[in-house]
């Protein structure tokens, strides 16, 4: 996840933005291990390999909403208009392939195999979780952002 988070960083060219980015993407892993150590009390194996997939996953998301607000705030367009105009270009993308992929993890947890089933819904939670991140949490932090520096 650090390699990741570097890349995240060299991508977007800001280290604000890259930092910003990390929030929604690190708080849906965290919500779902504190769920699961609440439920079911352990994490085990399953979990620890859940955290490397999801995030390899949930960054995508993150990294084209970012490219895009960064884009139209480049071409001149308000925060609250470049989100906007960001959800408008992605925001159905960001849902149908996070339903998708939900959908593809979710059949592991028809497993009988303990570990099959625990990475199958701790990884469908994890990205369930990053796009309410990515929709509702992210938009904030980067007007956030921009009303600092203007």
């Amino acid at each position: 996840m650090g390699g990741i988070s570097v890349i995240l960083l060299l991508v977007l060219r800001s280290w604000r933005l890259g930092v910003i980015s990390l929030i929604p993407n690190y708080l849906p892993a965290a919500m779902s291990f504190g769920v699961w150590g609440y439920l079911v009390g352990q994490v085990g194996l399953a979990g620890s390999v859940m955290t490397a997939i999801a995030f390899g996953i949930v960054v995508d998301d993150t990294t084209h909403f970012l490219t895009k607000y960064r884009r139209a705030r480049n071409e001149g367009s308000s925060p609250p208009d470049a989100i906007r105009a960001t959800f408008q270009a992605t925001g159905r993308a960001l849902w149908t392939t996070t339903a998708i992929l939900v959908a593809g993890f979710l059949v592991f947890a028809s497993s009988g195999f303990e570990v099959s089933w625990t990475l199958g819904v701790l990884v469908a939670t994890t990205l369930s979780l990053a796009l309410v991140a990515d929709f509702l949490l992210l938009p904030p932090l980067l007007m956030a952002l921009d009303r600092r520096k203007t």
